[in-house]
């Protein structure tokens, strides 16, 4: 079979809105290391996914009624759920009305209560990418030095 190779940008998407009335969900990054949240779909992101990443600094929380749906965890990071522990790369998802922290353990171990599931790509329609945490900063890092295209 010959892959149809398709631009992301050229499937039809519905208007941008963002849905009063509804809970939302807030995070609290308490791991003193960027962390990656899902949020409301950005108006200006062409992906077929239902969510977009955004960057939540060190000590920094999601704004009030902003809907904060989770966040992801890098391949090169750990989580401890209970009594085990997941490897990244991984989403964490919270349902509507949630209030969490993600705090760390260790360097490589992220600690968050009460999560609403564990999700590897292709679970869940998020990006999740194979990237460790020195990848992510490698991006922030272009981001701010205006060398990354899309930024």
């Amino acid at each position: 079979m010959l892959l149809f190779d398709l631009d992301y940008g050229d499937l039809i998407r519905p208007p941008f809105r963002i849905l009063r009335g509804r809970g939302w969900g807030q995070c609290m990054n308490q791991t003193g290391e960027y962390l990656i949240v899902y949020g409301p779909k950005h108006e200006n992101e062409r992906s077929i996914f239902d969510t977009s990443p955004y960057v939540l600094p060190p000590d920094a929380t999601t704004p009030d009624a902003w809907d904060c749906e989770g966040f992801m965890l890098p391949s090169d990071r750990t989580l401890r759920r209970w009594r085990n522990r997941r490897r990244g790369p991984l989403a964490v998802k919270f349902w509507n009305f949630r209030h969490f922290s993600v705090k760390s353990l260790d360097a490589k171990t992220y600690f968050c209560p009460w999560d609403n599931g564990v999700y590897e790509p292709s679970q869940i329609n998020w990006a999740i990418p194979n990237f460790s945490y020195h990848d992510i900063l490698d991006r922030l890092r272009a981001s701010a030095s205006g060398s990354n295209p899309a930024g």
